[in-house]
């Protein structure tokens, strides 16, 4: 696979360039770009400069809306309800979990449920934020697409939902962020642009047949009957919760406060609940008992969750951000070669 380094200032001058033409708002702009510099930084290359293709589409069309007025719906003493107003669900997510940690600090816990939102990107980026602020957090959505299928089935009928809980430590914070599906949607997109095939058991064709081939697939997988009944949930939470309709019966080809994407945050103020330094010294306890366990394979180190992506985002500051060739040149036949050029080659 050849690849080329980008420094991370270089790309988000870039991603500048490319969301320039759509007059986005200052606000909604900064969002969506240090975001998706931060996935690229993480190694979570699927959520990345990956996905402006896409953006850029959705903004051409009025999918998403470049100066959202996003407007609180209802609110009660541990509860706000947020229409997105179309935004970038980048920026409509960091706005909601805003809200939540500043209502988890007065109450111990908030829930923030945002409707006509758009795809928000890595759920763990939300997490951190709350675990930034000592505070626990967990994140969910539904998606732009209904693309997987139930446990059992060859026909999608579910989002491939993102599920993350985040937990402080008072350092590196603890960060499970997964797709329900046996991987993203975005992933076997990434594998396509670095010509790999993809393992068995991660898609299907349209006609229902599992496929090595990134490029066939249409229906994405389950991780197993547990990520389908958490796709499951994560879909009547984002949807039915929030006083839409769950995914499966929203009309995704077009977008409006009915049909948008859903997100839910929950925000636990640790403080609320117990002696914050002493909640550390347990977490870090744990942390280290995780990681001396007897390994299987010798040479293989225990991770806890959120580790890989703490030393993924040190050595790429460092060296640089790897991005397939491949997607490159395909920037370079949707935005043209003279943007390429003079940021990425």
């Amino acid at each position: 696979m050849k690849t080329l380094l980008v420094q991370p200032s270089t790309l988000h001058s870039f991603l500048t360039q490319v969301f320039k033409p759509h007059l986005l708002s200052s606000e909604a702009q900064t969002a969506l770009i240090n975001h998706l510099v931060e996935a690229n930084l993480w190694g979570i290359d699927s959520h990345g400069v990956q996905q402006i293709i896409g953006y850029d589409k959705s903004l051409k069309s009025g999918r998403i809306n470049p100066k959202p007025e996003i407007k609180v719906i209802s609110e009660r003493p541990s509860l706000i309800r947020i229409d997105a107003d179309a935004a970038p669900g980048q920026y409509a997510a960091k706005v909601a979990m805003e809200m939540a940690i500043v209502k988890a600090g007065k109450t111990g816990i908030a829930v923030v449920g945002v409707t006509n939102s758009n795809h928000f990107g890595v759920a763990g980026y939300y997490t951190r934020m709350a675990t930034e602020a000592g505070m626990i957090g967990f994140a969910t959505t539904d998606t732009n697409v209904v693309d997987l299928a139930p446990f059992g089935g060859k026909v999608a009928k579910l989002g491939n939902n993102a599920i993350s809980w985040g937990v402080p430590t008072g350092n590196q914070p603890v960060i499970i962020d997964m797709a329900t599906g046996a991987v993203s949607g975005g992933k076997v997109k990434h594998f396509a642009y670095q010509g790999l095939e993809i393992p068995l058991g991660w898609g299907l064709t349209a006609e229902g047949k599992p496929t090595l081939n990134p490029e066939e697939v249409a229906v994405n997988i389950p991780a197993s009957y547990k990520g389908s009944g958490l796709a499951f949930i994560s879909d009547l939470l984002c949807g039915p919760l929030l006083g839409t309709a769950t995914a499966m019966f929203k009309n995704k080809a077009i977008h409006d406060a009915e049909n948008g994407t859903g997100h839910l945050f929950l925000v636990l103020d640790v403080a609320a609940w117990t002696d914050i330094e002493k909640f550390y010294q347990e977490v870090q306890k744990a942390i280290n008992s995780l990681k001396e366990t007897p390994r299987l394979e010798a040479e293989e180190p225990i991770y806890y969750p959120g580790e890989l992506e703490k030393i993924t985002r040190e050595q790429r500051l460092q060296n640089g951000i790897p991005i397939p060739l491949s997607l490159i040149e395909t920037l370079a036949a949707h935005f043209g070669g003279n943007i390429i050029s003079e940021y990425l080659m």
